[in-house]
Parts: C-alpha cells; structure tokens; sequence
C-alpha cells in the first residue's frame, strides 16, 4: 500500500459540500423534471462526474482495485446480500422495463459515488492517518462509518424523523459491513457492486410502494435500528481485527 497523507479536515468539508450539492442540484433539477426517478439520477449523475474529478485533480487519494484478494472479499460479501435479499422479497410486481432499467442505474450512479467519496477516499485517509495505531483500522472504519451514517440527516430536509433514524443507523451498518470488506479486498468495485444491489432492491421497493411512511416514534426506530442491525457491526469489527493488520496494510 503506498502511504500517502491527505488533509482530513478538506475532505470531511468536501463531503458535507458535496451532500449539500446534491440536494440542491434535486432541487434545481426538480423544477424542470416532473419525474422523481428522473430527478435523482441526473443528480446523482452530476454529483458522481464532480467527486471524481475532485479527487483525481486535487485530493488524489489512491482508490484500491485490486484482483488478489478478490475471493477473499466475496466471501466477505455474503452477509450483504440479506438486506438486498429482504427490500426484493417485499416486492409483489416489477416495475416497466425501461423503469427497471432506470432504477439499476440510478442504484449503480450511488454506488459508485457514495463509495468513492466514503471508502474510497474517506475510510483510506483515515487509515493512513492512524497506520501507527495498533486498532487504526478498526477505528479509521467506525469513524468513517459514523461519517457515512450522520451525512443522511439531510434526508429530514424531506422525510420523518424515526423514517430518518432508521436510515442513519442502516447507513452506519453498511458502512461498517463495506468498508470492512474494502479494507481486507482492496477492491473498491467489490464494494460498489454490493452497494448497488442493496440500493436496487430499496429503490425498486420504494417504486412500488410509491412512498414509504413510518408512524413508529423515533426512539423506538432508534431501538429497533441497534438491534437489527448489531450483526453488521460485528462483522465489521471482526473483519478489521488485529489478526488481519497485514492483511490490510499489504
């Protein structure tokens, strides 16, 4: 692994600006554009082109696509299939086609940017940051992952409360479950594709539900979120363990 410092604190900012950005851009993009579907992936489009020119033109952080340890991450990867296996099991009709189509898409555009942006460049940072650390790794992933999880309370710009919550909370989860298995592949595209899948399976569940409502009072969501999703933060914290600092740092 080539060692490289980058400055936390612009990348951090960066990732607000971006969040920020993105908001705006579905906003902007919203008075010309009826459809939601439509809305959100020219977003998501424009906002994928700006992270990876930043980071290419600017923070230049080395983002891993190594093949070496590729079975090892797919063997890693098989708890990530459950929630995706859970959002296409509540789904009772498929959407049209060309809607299929749109909403793959628009699930790989997020994954692609929401995993540049938060393992790619965040979660490396924050490990070459703390290599000298004897748990860096498993700090550099909690830290990124809190990261990942608190950006999504922009979301009660536009949905409730426990609805957010759980949101957050589900995001921290992933965060640790991906960016565990970042950590011990070195395959960012690893990642993405499972970021996708899980993505797809929630959006072609939104679709067909048109809209999602909690009515549950948030404390209990928060609840629910730490219980349900405790399995994921496990496996994060076993996936970086000490054992595997080589591994890591290879």
């Amino acid at each position: 692994m080539k060692i490289k410092e980058n400055n936390l604190k612009e990348i951090i900012g960066f990732i607000i600006l971006t969040m920020i950005l993105l908001k705006f851009l579905r906003w902007l993009v919203g008075e010309g554009l009826s459809d939601y579907w439509n809305v959100m992936f020219f977003s998501e489009l424009c906002i994928l082109i700006v992270v990876s020119l930043m980071n290419w033109l600017y923070f230049k952080v080395q983002v891993e696509t190594r093949i070496g340890y590729l079975r090892t991450g797919l063997l890693l990867s098989i708890p990530a299939l459950i929630p995706a296996a859970a959002n296409y099991l509540q789904m009772k009709q498929l959407p049209p086609w060309p809607t299929a189509l749109k909403l793959l898409a628009l699930s790989l555009l997020v994954g692609c940017f929401e995993e540049l942006l938060f393992r790619g460049m965040l979660l490396r940072s924050l490990l070459i940051k703390w290599r000298g650390l004897k748990h860096g790794p498993l700090l550099a992933l909690f830290v990124s992952s809190v990261v990942f999880g608190l950006i999504h309370l922009i979301n009660l710009m536009h949905q409730s409360l426990p609805a957010t919550f759980y949101q957050v909370e589900f995001a921290f989860s992933v965060g640790m479950l991906l960016g565990g298995i970042y950590l011990r592949s070195h395959n960012i595209f690893l990642c993405i594709f499972l970021h996708a899948l899980i993505d797809s399976g929630a959006f072609f569940a939104n679709w067909m539900n048109n809209s999602v409502t909690m009515q549950t009072p948030a404390i209990w969501m928060l609840a629910a979120g730490i219980i349900v999703f405790a399995p994921y933060y496990l496996l994060g914290v076993i996936y970086v363990r000490p054992s595997k600092r080589k591994t890591i740092f290879e």
